[in-house]
């Protein structure tokens, strides 16, 4: 019995692993795909990775739905111009519950003004219907110049 249950055992944590893999790789490749979403104001990107009950903490501490956040991007007196990724963290939480952390630099554009600034974010996705979605996220300005 035991002959049979180690190999089993590693199969399945083997399995376990490359999912886990798999579901960071994914998240990673939704936080770029949302990321460059702001300066193509792409809002069918954006509908797709944010969840319908999706939440947003702002970093005035507003709360936003995902109909403010598409609302938001398509703002004609705010342009983002670039964002780049600074660093990103995955942690999965358990097989359909992940949180991203990450950091970015962007440059946008008030009016007339151009800005730089950096932040710190977390999302938490979920995997509902085999599709990984964002549910929540919190937004921390490290300041604008």
């Amino acid at each position: 019995m035991k002959c049979f249950f180690l190999p089993a055992a590693a199969l399945f944590l083997s399995t376990l692993v490359m999912a886990q893999k798999n579901d960071i790789a994914t998240l990673e490749k939704l936080n770029y795909s949302w990321l460059a979403a702001y300066p193509k104001r792409d809002t069918a990107v954006l509908s797709k990775i944010l969840a319908e009950d999706f939440i947003l903490v702002n970093p005035a501490g507003a709360k936003k739905t995902k109909k403010d956040n598409l609302d938001n991007m398509l703002d004609p007196n705010i342009e983002t111009l670039s964002v780049s990724i600074d660093s990103v963290e995955v942690k999965m939480i358990n097989p359909v519950t992940g949180l991203l952390t990450a950091w970015t630099s962007f440059t946008f554009k008030a009016g007339d003004k151009e800005m730089k600034g950096r932040n710190c974010y977390q999302d938490v996705y979920v995997k509902r219907k085999g599709r990984w979605m964002a549910i929540a996220a919190h937004v921390t300005s490290l300041g604008v110049q």
